[in-house]
């Protein structure tokens, strides 16, 4: 079973997410409503894939994903944001986050970019790698 994380402040976007990727084979999707509440949670439990908004209200998605990398190193990120510029993927691509998508992103990109993670990971890849 492979653990992904949504991390998204927009109820009705991380739902909607979630039903995207429910459709995956043998994955249990987590939400979380901010950076602080998604670190809370991989203390629980590390998850394979953590799909993160850039600009939420407690803490960035970039400043999370850092965090991420730097105690979960296996972890695959994805990063949706609708304030991609060059300066933003260049930092993303120094912090080894796989995907940077642009809002408003289609659903079949979203799904893409998960399965091509979880690919990843069922071959041994890791997130840092």
């Amino acid at each position: 079973m492979r653990h992904i994380l949504i991390v998204e402040d927009e109820e009705n976007v991380a739902t909607t997410l979630q039903y995207m990727l429910k459709k995956l084979p043998r994955c249990n999707i987590t939400i979380a409503g901010g950076g602080e509440q998604a670190l809370r949670l991989f203390e629980r439990q590390p998850f394979d894939l953590l799909i993160t908004d850039y600009k939420m209200p407690d803490m960035d998605g970039m400043t999370l994903a850092a965090r991420v990398r730097q105690s979960y190193p296996q972890t695959v990120i994805i990063m949706i944001t609708a304030y991609g510029d060059d300066a933003l993927r260049e930092q993303a691509a120094h912090i080894s986050v796989q995907h940077v998508l642009d809002k408003p992103v289609e659903l079949v990109e979203i799904r893409s970019a998960a399965l091509e993670a979880l690919s990843r990971l069922e071959n041994g890849q890791a997130g840092a790698g």
